[in-house]
């Protein structure tokens, strides 16, 4: 279940079994709508969302939560919600509306419109910091190019927001394999005070250009950017990458809190 490899000893063991067993009972943490998910904390002064990658092997989207655990723990001033991308469900009956055709090709707008509207619906009168690790920053960016401010800060993990780039970089996929996914560099620019992207050195699923093509695309349009490419971060969540991941978690946070 907690895939992340962040934790460093027994206690951070110990930690993500309770937070496994905290998630399969459904207490202390609350479904939401219209897209399903986990609340952690309670905070009234900063909202942060969560949107996992596609687990296109079937595994559990929220398998994770430990990560987000973490981040309410070390932020108890923000409330946590970690959302099911649209047509997505976990082992414990939750499950988001909309379609994710299979875990494959699932970028769409239509997708991205319920993002978005969830945003809007959580961001209330806090400042709000939108995560996405893979899939769910390709959906993410896209959800954010639909419309202004949406959040103040967003940190796109491993994204794969340059789909034809991606395409040519793996000549063997079948013929068709993306053809409903709408691409975030072909989308308006975000209108946003700062966006994070952070990729792995040997992320092998979406390779460091990838970021590199939207963190083009996002400077030429204005915006606010930070590319950080993690020495020895891996596509799924290693000690690196992790690590990169909470600072930047913690560095947006603090930007906020402090404005």
């Amino acid at each position: 279940m907690c895939t992340l490899s962040f934790s460093k000893d027994v206690l951070l063991f110990v930690r993500c079994f309770l937070i496994t067993l905290w998630i399969a009972l459904g207490f202390a943490a609350s479904a939401e709508e219209p897209l399903a998910g986990l609340q952690l904390g309670s905070g009234q002064d900063l909202t942060i969302v969560m949107l996992h990658g596609d687990e296109g092997n079937g595994g559990d989207p929220l398998a994770y939560a430990a990560f987000g655990a973490e981040i309410a723990r070390r932020l108890p001033m923000a409330t946590v919600h970690m959302l099911l991308r649209p047509g997505y469900k976990d082992p414990w009956g939750r499950e988001s509306p909309g379609n994710n055709y299979g875990r494959r090709d699932q970028y769409t707008l239509q997708s991205a419109a319920l993002i978005a509207e969830n945003l809007k619906r959580l961001k209330a009168d806090t400042p709000l910091i939108a995560i996405g690790h893979s899939g769910g920053a390709a959906q993410l960016a896209l959800a954010m190019s639909l419309e202004n401010n949406l959040a103040e800060e967003a940190i796109l993990v491993g994204c794969a927001c340059d789909l034809e780039l991606w395409k040519s970089m793996n000549p063997d996929w079948p013929k068709g394999t993306i053809t409903r996914s709408v691409s975030a560099v072909t989308r308006p620019s975000p209108v946003i005070e700062h966006i994070t992207l952070l990729v792995g050195d040997n992320d092998k699923t979406t390779p460091p250009v990838l970021s590199e093509s939207y963190a083009w695309h996002l400077t030429t349009h204005g915006v606010s950017v930070d590319l950080q490419i993690v020495p020895g971060g891996d596509h799924r969540g290693n000690r690196a990458l992790s690590s990169a991941w909470l600072a930047a978690v913690l560095n947006a946070s603090q930007r906020l809190l402090t404005r």
